[in-house]
């Protein structure tokens, strides 16, 4: 793997300091946010087993945010990438951050609180709730996915942040592993509201918590920074629209190939996420307490396996690394069919923790960096945050199908996800499928299609770095 020389590296130093260890371990602190999404992934059961929304609403739901997802998405990216208002002052990305911030958990937590006994009511309260906090999160994430390559220039030190914020993002996991289904166990259990919103209280009091030092250290930007990016605002002679731009986008066959293999790949995760509560409930026969243990071994046996993800990411390039990772997905949603009780749900688990470890986070972030870099050589312009828009469209999409793939599924094999509902063995089949073949199929594709259309090389992502400085960008 080719590596930055010391001359280049002082070279690119002319422009910008590297950040410190500081910084680093305060841009970490964002992974915390997966409490969020974790939050967020339970509302799909709540929905169907507290508030017994017929399943094939559940789609129907997930296709609105879709589409509300997908013009607000591009839509905040390319505004962003315009906005001159605070740069001045307070830099490029660091605003929206903060506003996305504070604003997002509030409607997340809002979804949880039953408002009505009519199923129509509910329904629309429920997606409202998803729209606005994919909103803010969007808000907050674009414009941090956009401040990653942009702040941290070197391999290694963007290796070592996204090392870190794995570490965070296996703690925040060990947390919610652990939190989530004792609080619910301790407030009645699964089927009890009043469990999730007890649940969804503590995990964004603790969200709100971590995100003062987040704030602080870490997403600031530098003078450097802020004068750089203040340059380019006051340079640029005519703003594209956002059509063009989004047409600019759908043409880097890179960062396309790089989005559809993460919307197959995703769905499938959300596949093996999302169906896990059903699978312990109706396939074990288990509470939901019993999913404490697997946890903690998914995330030490992560934890254990990030090491070993750094160290191959300086050895081998970002395209071969993703690869190793979504062929490990796919063994480890395969093996996971032959899980017939809880001792192999134990060991699996701890499996496909050495998956989380690396291709969630670490593996994931380098390639999409690159791409961007790339994609601000081709086209002259830094538009992270357009581009990251795109991307979060097509992520936005997994929800749908992942929720159309269960409804499928449980259609054709009758189940029932009503309480202490008796389930056939052809309903049990289809719940393991749901967590295993079928997401073992889609890393397979997705495999297939990133492998043809990512082509950039460790040489070109190097030269990448030398043409942007001299660019100025």
């Amino acid at each position: 793997m080719t590596v930055l020389s010391s001359e280049d590296e002082e070279y690119t130093g002319k422009m910008f300091k590297r950040p410190d260890k500081k910084q680093e371990i305060g841009f970490a602190l964002s992974s915390f946010y997966i409490l969020l999404f974790g939050l967020w992934g339970s509302l799909q059961f709540y929905a169907v087993t507290v508030l017994l929304i017929p399943i094939f609403i559940i789609p129907i739901i997930y296709l609105i945010f879709s589409i509300v997802d997908g013009f607000n998405d591009p839509l905040i990216g390319y505004y962003t990438d315009r906005s001159k208002r605070f740069t001045e002052k307070y830099g490029k990305r660091y605003p929206w951050i903060i506003i996305g911030s504070i604003l997002a958990p509030i409607p997340l937590i809002l979804a949880f609180i039953p408002i009505s006994t009519s199923v129509v009511i509910t329904v629309i309260w429920i997606t409202v709730m998803m729209c606005l906090f994919e909103t803010f999160a969007t808000l907050r994430e674009i414009s941090q996915e956009a401040l990653f390559p942009d702040l941290f220039r070197y391999e290694d030190q963007r290796s070592t942040v996204l090392g870190i914020g794995m570490f965070f993002t296996l703690v925040a996991q060990l947390i919610a592993a652990i939190s989530i289904p004792l609080i619910i166990a301790s407030l009645g259990g699964a089927t009890e509201s009043i469990a999730f919103i007890g649940a969804a209280i503590f995990i964004i009091a603790l969200t709100y918590l971590v995100s003062i030092p987040y704030a602080i250290w870490g997403v600031k930007e530098s003078e450097e920074m802020k004068q750089m990016r203040l340059r380019l605002d006051q340079e640029a002679k005519e703003h594209e629209s956002v059509k063009k731009v989004v047409k600019r986008i759908f043409k880097d066959k890179n960062w396309m190939g790089l989005i559809i293999a993460f919307l197959i790949w995703g769905t499938g995760g959300l596949c093996y996420i999302g169906g896990m509560n059903y699978f312990v409930l109706h396939y074990l026969g288990l509470g939901i307490e019993v999913m404490v243990l697997p946890g903690l071994l998914l995330i030490a046996s992560a934890v254990g396996s990030i090491p070993f993800w750094v160290k191959l990411s300086r050895k081998i390039s970002a395209k071969k690394l993703y690869i190793v990772g979504l062929s490990f997905s796919a063994i480890g949603f395969f093996a996971f069919f032959f899980v017939i009780d809880y001792t192999g749900y134990v060991i699996m688990s701890a499996f496909m923790g050495i998956v989380w470890g690396g291709n969630w986070g670490i593996v994931n972030k380098m390639v999409q960096a690159q791409a961007i870099d790339n994609a601000a050589v081709t086209n002259c312009k830094r538009e992270e945050a357009s581009y990251a828009g795109i991307f979060r469209v097509f992520s936005a999409f997994t929800y749908f199908f992942q929720s159309l793939i269960f409804v499928v599924v449980w259609t054709l094999t009758g189940y029932t996800p009503e309480k202490r509902a008796n389930q056939t063995e052809l309903a049990r089949l289809g719940l393991k499928l749901n967590v295993s073949l079928i997401p073992a199929a889609l890393a397979v594709v997705s495999i297939i299609i990133f492998a043809i259309m990512y082509s950039i090389t460790e040489e070109k992502a190097l030269i990448n770095k030398t043409k942007l400085v001299e660019m100025g960008l």
